[in-house]
């Protein structure tokens, strides 16, 4: 229930349409109950029709005794002075209110309502005093027309027509308050849990699939938006229906509602019952449609894999698997979502019943006459539906409340990378870079990955790291880039520590190309510009150029207009390596990190790109992992990390004298191309 009463924030963001269309909704059960009270005097009328004596409404011994009282508190303060001293002298009476079941006729109602006709008090309390002004003096006007059966009947089907008319409209305006309210508070959460995610560490999307965080900010989301706008609008207007018919059930008949509400507890037995199997299977179902979300993404993004090992079978059988637990589960979910309303539909019935065999034991004809019951009755019979529906919100609350609770699970993490609460404008990079004692170890790990790296890298330098795979080298750039923190230790750009710089800011300055090209579903007009949106055409040209891109772009059907497909997926590797580098060099970057940025390339693409990068990187600090060490030769300093610390550095002519782990890398990158034929120069560029 915390986290519904949470969602419900999210609508009270909005609290004047939505309080407005609470405001509304309580018309609309108001107005429902007045068209109900319009039936009492049809229903009475119906059986006068036969005497031909004009139509005369019963009034119950309280009622009475409350005429008797008010005439009389009138008679002594409200009275005009002559009329007083008629009553006085006995030359006319005060009216006598007959004892039931003699009905209250023309000549006396005129009478009662000469008595009863100032807007004061009369001695009574005030719900006596509110009956007087209302439901009395209503009777009394009746009966003083003594209209024609027939034509009371057919008077009360005129004003029901109008009631109703109004009722819809009222319903309608709330309908379009409190759901608008709700769908912008859907839109509001789905932004929020976007926004989350978008922060939550790089290492959670390592772990989790993506599947999971995509079903959450979808199906969750969903289940959530029905209960807060539609299922919320209804309940609101259900609940008002109930509150007022209540009342309008304990004027008819008090004693025979409150026999009724002892059947309350029969009615409301299953929704306790099945309300926490209805939160446990939501619960799991959830999870289960995630997971098979989460499979369904991989089977699709790993389809070649999976024909090229022949595990169509396998991977259809793990599909299977997931898919038959959740179809169980779904139907466990929605059984149990629709007996517990149809449950308390049965002993609403079994109810209905009753009542109508206890009230044959009320009727009387004066205190509860057969208007009245039929009214009570058809009052009773609107409420159940309301109570119905609110016994399967209780559900459906459940159902929700198990949803925000994931939500809020990915909404409530905090990212480990903030912003400082002053944060310094980034420097032009005019000293250095400079690494001070760093050590890190990944969060949820116990593996320290760098131990204690120190590194001075002067401002416009090409910085190559080289060592085994696993050494630490793409994490320690990760540092530089700051999508984490180091757990000790410091990275300064001239001198200033970039924790901190604002991260947009910071991250602005620096440029990366991955060793996995991602290229967004869109055009490759766009994926260049990707980051750099205000370029036009001849600087994205330009761009494509440098990263000898250009000349198979314009090759393409539609050229720089071309779309790339899911990641690129129409292009082959170097294709999309070269894009990526030309994203790279349109965002000019002062400091850019080549991660493998050259892996896919052939090797005629890979020298003509490597000339590319040597002109564009001077008066631009650069850092270059690369595991084909002939690329990264020419480097100004060469940095040997092993293990997460720094083996070796220098040139490379000083590290092959050296003889160390780089000379043994350089053997080891240099027996691996030998048996690679000169003549298939696309080798790997598929």
């Amino acid at each position: 229930m915390r986290h519904f009463l949470r969602l419900l924030g999210y609508s009270l963001k909005y609290r004047t349409p939505f309080l407005t269309g609470v405001l509304v909704s309580f018309f609309v059960a108001v107005l429902n109950g007045v068209s109900l009270t319009t039936f009492y005097p049809l229903f009475d009328a119906l059986g006068d029709r036969g005497g031909g004596e004009p139509f005369v409404i019963q009034f119950s011994e309280s009622e009475r005794k409350l005429l008797t009282k008010a005439v009389a508190y009138s008679a002594l303060h409200y009275i005009e002075a002559p009329e007083q001293a008629r009553l006085l002298s006995g030359q006319v009476k005060l009216p006598d209110v007959p004892d039931a079941p003699e009905k209250i006729r023309k000549d006396l109602a005129e009478r009662l309502l000469h008595y009863t006709r100032y807007d004061k008090d009369y001695g009574l309390n005030n719900t006596q005093q509110l009956n007087l002004r209302t439901m009395v003096r209503w009777k009394l006007k009746i009966n003083e027309a003594a209209f024609d059966p027939l034509k009371v009947i057919y008077t009360a089907l005129i004003v029901v027509f109008p009631l109703y008319l109004l009722k819809l409209i009222f319903h309608l305006i709330s309908v379009q308050l409190i759901a608008k309210t709700g769908y912008k508070a859907v839109r509001d959460l789905r932004s929020d849990l976007y926004e989350a995610a978008q922060n939550l560490p790089l290492n959670y999307f390592y772990r989790e699939k993506t599947g999971l965080l995509m079903s959450r900010m979808i199906n969750d989301v969903e289940i959530v938006a029905a209960v807060i706008s539609s299922n919320m609008r209804d309940s609101i207007t259900n609940f008002f229906y109930l509150i007022t018919h209540l009342f309008l059930l304990a004027y008819l008949n008090l004693e025979l509602l409150i026999v009724s509400a002892v059947t309350l507890p029969l009615i409301l037995a299953p929704v306790a019952l099945f309300t926490r199997k209805i939160s446990r299977s939501t619960r799991k179902s959830q999870e289960l449609l995630a997971d098979l979300n989460a499979n369904l993404q991989e089977d699709i993004q790993g389809v070649r894999v999976i024909r090229s090992f022949v595990m169509e079978d396998q991977q259809a059988e793990r599909f299977e698997r997931v898919n038959q637990r959740l179809s169980w589960r779904s139907f466990k979910e929605q059984f149990y979502l629709k007996m517990g309303p149809n449950l308390v539909e049965l002993s609403s019935a079994l109810m209905m019943l009753a009542i109508i065999a206890l009230g044959a034991a009320y009727l009387d004809g004066t205190n509860f006459t057969i208007g009245e019951f039929i009214t009570f009755l058809m009052a009773l019979m609107f409420i159940i539906r309301p109570i119905i529906q609110l016994a399967s919100m209780v559900g459906k609350v459940a159902q929700a409340s198990a949803a925000a609770d994931r939500i809020f699970s990915i909404a409530d993490r905090r990212p480990d990378i903030t912003d400082p609460e002053s944060p310094v404008t980034v420097p032009e990079v005019q000293k250095g870079i400079t690494f001070e004692n760093i050590q890190f170890t990944y969060p949820e790990s116990d593996a320290q990955v760098i131990k204690g790296i120190d590194l001075d890298i002067p401002a416009g330098t090409t910085v190559a790291l080289v060592g085994e795979s696993g050494g630490g080298k793409s994490t320690l750039m990760d540092l530089l880039a700051r999508f984490f923190d180091p757990d000790q230790g410091r990275i300064l750009v001239d001198g200033v520590d970039i924790r901190n710089f604002a991260l947009s800011d910071y991250r602005s300055h620096i440029g990366i190309v991955q060793q996995d090209t991602f290229l967004f579903h869109g055009s490759i007009r766009e994926n260049i510009a990707y980051g750099s949106p205000e370029h036009d055409q001849s600087e994205v040209e330009k761009a494509a150029r440098l990263a000898h891109a250009h000349d198979f772009i314009t090759e393409m059907p539609e050229g720089y207009d071309t779309m790339v497909g899911e990641r690129g997926v129409t292009l082959s590797g170097g294709q999309r390596q070269r894009i990526s580098i030309a994203r790279a060099l349109l965002h000019d970057p002062e400091i850019m990190i080549l991660d493998e940025a050259t892996s896919a390339l052939d090797t005629e693409s890979e020298r003509l790109v490597q000339d590319a990068l040597e002109r564009l990187f001077k008066n631009r600090t650069t850092f270059v992992i690369a595991h084909r060490l002939s690329t990264i030769e020419k480097a100004d300093i060469i940095v040997v990390i092993s293990h997460g610390t720094i083996e070796d550095m220098g040139r490379h002519e000083d590290l092959m004298e050296r003889s160390g782990l780089y000379a043994r890398l350089q053997q080891i990158s240099r027996e691996a191309t030998e048996p690679e034929s000169p003549a298939d120069p696309d080798k790997g560029n598929s």
